[in-house]
């Protein structure tokens, strides 16, 4: 005999009308305003009076205390025995380190390599401390014009290239291979920068990706001719390094 089967049993949209989701698909309400108060209470930046925060969401006392106490038993909300007031509780905890455990600290830093060498014109690369020393194992190349070459498995030493200063700094290894005010400056900029001091007439930026522990992953640099890429932890081709840093370090929980 063959199984039955329920057409209103299917998990995908109807129609392609409704491939918009989860704009179209009506969901379940109830879940939907538990979230809203939530967020309310994630987004207030300090635990909160059940007053206060039904009138943030604008609802009766007594549906966000309904809503509240479903929440504590699941572990998303807390409440103060002493003061009354509800905090975020450690089900967000255990989520938040879930999620970090899932980011890639590669897969993001090559994403904003690829971004970086296609807007700036120039040679973007992802290095990592390995075995043999500081390493290049992703290399972007901008789409046109003239780039620097770098091979993906290349070397780079601690006091002449910038990819290795941001190690030396961020590692401490080793601590005599910069110089103090070398080490503060770096640290002062958030990159490092060399000019013509790795190979003659090519300039590097470098900065660190931290994780939540401020531990250094690993280092996003931008290598160039010295005409198109000037040594400079000011300029407009620094800003974006940066930029880009910080959102890898961020998804790290840096």
């Amino acid at each position: 005999m063959s199984p039955t089967v329920f057409p209103h049993e299917s998990i995908g949209p109807a129609s392609e009308a409704e491939e918009g989701w989860p704009g179209v698909i009506p969901g379940i309400q109830s879940v939907e305003v538990g979230l809203m108060l939530f967020r309310h209470l994630a987004e207030s930046g300090s635990p909160c009076g059940l007053s206060e925060l039904a009138r943030r969401a604008g609802m009766h006392r007594a549906k966000a205390y309904r809503y509240l106490v479903s929440l504590g038993r699941a572990g998303w909300v807390g409440q103060d025995p002493r003061t009354g007031q509800y905090d975020i509780g450690p089900a967000v905890r255990d989520l938040a380190l879930s999620w970090l455990l899932r980011q890639d600290p590669l897969r993001l830093a090559a994403a904003q390599a690829r971004t970086l060498a296609q807007t700036l014109g120039e040679t973007c690369f992802v290095a990592v401390r390995g075995q043999g020393g500081i390493t290049a194992i992703r290399v972007c190349q901008p789409g046109q014009g003239v780039s620097v070459g770098v091979a993906e498995g290349a070397l780079f030493d601690l006091e002449s290239s910038a990819t290795g200063r941001v190690f030396a700094v961020w590692q401490d290894l080793p601590a005599n291979a910069l110089s103090t005010a070398l080490r503060r400056e770096i640290q002062s900029h958030g990159l490092a920068v060399v000019e013509g001091e790795h190979v003659p007439g090519i300039n590097a930026l470098s900065v660190p990706v931290l994780d939540g522990q401020d531990q250094l992953r690993l280092a996003l640099t931008l290598v160039g001719h010295a005409v198109s890429l000037p040594a400079d932890p000011c300029s407009p081709a620094a800003a974006a390094l940066l930029a880009a840093g910080r959102r890898i370090s961020e998804a790290l929980g840096g």
